[in-house]
C-alpha cells in the first residue's frame, strides 16, 4: 500500500512554495509597466493564495491539526530579489518553479492512497502546469516582440 502523502511535513512544503510564488508574481506585476502583462501576473498570485488556502484545509484533513499562523510561516520565506531582474529573468525563474510544482504534485498524487487528496492533487497539477503554459506563452510573446513588457497600453 502507498504512503499517504498528507504527513505534515510534505503539505507545508507546498504551502511554503505557493507562498513563494504568491510573493514573486506580487513582485513581477509591480515591476512591470504593460497592464495587460501585470494583470496576468497579479491574476497567477491569487491563483497561488487560492492554492494555499486549499493546501491549509487538506493539511487539516489529514494531520487533524491546523496548519496555524500562516503569517508568521510566511515571515521565514526569503523575499526574491526582482528589482535587478529582467522580465525574461523572471519569466524563466517562474517557470522553472510551475514545472517543478507540477512534478511534486503529480509524485504527491501518486504516493498517496486517499483518494480524494489525489483528485485533488492531480488537480493542483494541472493547474501549476496552465501556469507553466501560461508563463511559457508570455516569455514567447516578450522574446518575439521586444519591448511589449514596456508599453504603457490603454487597458
Amino acid at each position: 500500500m502507498a504512503a499517504n502523502v498528507a504527513t505534515g511535513e510534505t503539505i507545508l512544503k507546498a504551502i511554503k512554495n505557493e507562498i513563494e510564488a504568491r510573493a514573486f508574481y506580487l513582485a513581477v506585476a509591480k515591476k512591470v509597466k504593460n497592464p495587460l502583462v501585470r494583470r496576468k501576473f497579479l491574476g497567477l498570485a491569487d491563483d497561488e493564495l487560492e492554492h494555499r488556502q486549499t493546501l491549509s484545509r487538506l493539511y487539516w484533513a489529514q494531520t487533524g491539526t491546523e496548519v496555524g499562523d500562516l503569517e508568521s510561516y510566511e515571515m521565514d520565506i526569503p523575499s526574491i530579489e526582482v528589482e535587478n531582474m529582467t522580465l525574461i529573468d523572471a519569466l524563466k525563474m517562474a517557470i522553472e518553479a510551475e514545472k517543478e510544482a507540477v512534478e511534486n504534485y503529480s509524485r504527491m498524487a501518486e504516493e498517496t492512497d486517499d483518494p480524494r487528496s489525489k483528485r485533488f492533487l492531480e488537480y493542483l497539477a494541472e493547474f501549476e502546469n496552465g501556469h507553466y503554459e501560461t508563463l511559457t506563452q508570455e516569455l514567447e510573446r516578450i522574446e518575439n516582440s521586444p519591448g511589449w513588457e514596456d508599453q504603457e497600453v490603454s487597458e
